[in-house]
């Protein structure tokens, strides 16, 4: 078995033992575990991830990333503005089945990828929630944080941007009461009017046009939350 399939399956396992991830987070890992497995070139996994992960009903992939670069002797750095979501995370690691230890950062996270002396080639860029109503905020943040780290990403480095929506689609849109996603409010039906919406939208539409470093290897298209996933093919 891979240590990409280890990954899945711990991930898996912590998630049914816990608070249960969502299918569609499942399939992404699943999706880029595959990917993975046939693009992905270095010994040690180098990641980082914006966007602490803390709760697994939110997702919690970054125990995937943080699994795969200690079984690799490599390393996780997970960066978030809040210091309070970090706070969160340490204690949801600690009830890992293998507690994993994951450095954390508090920091704006454009500008930690800016700054950082840490030259990753597994990075998950996750920060900056997305908001269907206004989606544009989101987008714009994603594409700087991609500014701010990809010159310094390696060739066949892989790229996954999470939360986006293609065109022709629906979403059934939460509304939550004290901001926390376990208690809806009320849902609202969005129809995806755009190409597509979401974290990475703009770098998407860039990839797409061939004006980037980068190709895109995951789906090019599919129903509901979707991560984006890219290889560097060039260097600058």
């Amino acid at each position: 078995m891979s240590v990409y399939k280890e990954a899945l399956n711990f991930y898996i396992e912590n998630s049914t033992l816990n608070e249960r991830a969502t299918s569609d987070r499942i399939n992404q890992l699943t999706e880029l575990t595959e990917l993975l497995e046939e693009h992905f070139e270095f010994e040690n996994v180098i990641s980082i991830e914006t966007g602490t992960s803390y709760y697994w009903w939110d997702g919690m992939v970054g125990a995937y990333f943080a699994y795969l670069a200690e079984k690799t002797n490599g390393s996780f750095t997970s960066v978030d503005i809040d210091h309070s979501l970090n706070e969160k995370a340490i204690d949801t690691y600690r009830n890992l089945t293998t507690p994993l230890s994951p450095k954390f950062i508090t920091q704006d996270s454009v500008r930690f990828l800016k700054e950082t002396d840490i030259v990753p080639n597994l990075v998950h860029l996750d920060s900056w929630d997305l908001n269907l109503k206004d989606p544009f905020p989101s987008a714009l943040h994603g594409w700087r944080e991609f500014e701010a780290i990809e010159d310094k990403m390696p060739l066949g480095s892989i790229l996954v941007i999470d939360d986006n929506y293609y065109g022709g689609t629906w979403v059934s849109y939460d509304f939550y009461e004290d901001n926390d996603p376990r208690k809806v409010a009320r849902s609202e039906i969005i129809d995806i009017k755009y190409p597509i919406i979401g974290k990475g939208a703009h770098i998407y539409q860039e990839t797409s046009a061939g004006r980037t470093n980068w190709e895109i290897i995951g789906k090019k298209w599919q129903i509901g939350n979707s991560k984006i996933i890219l290889k560097k093919i060039n260097e600058n």
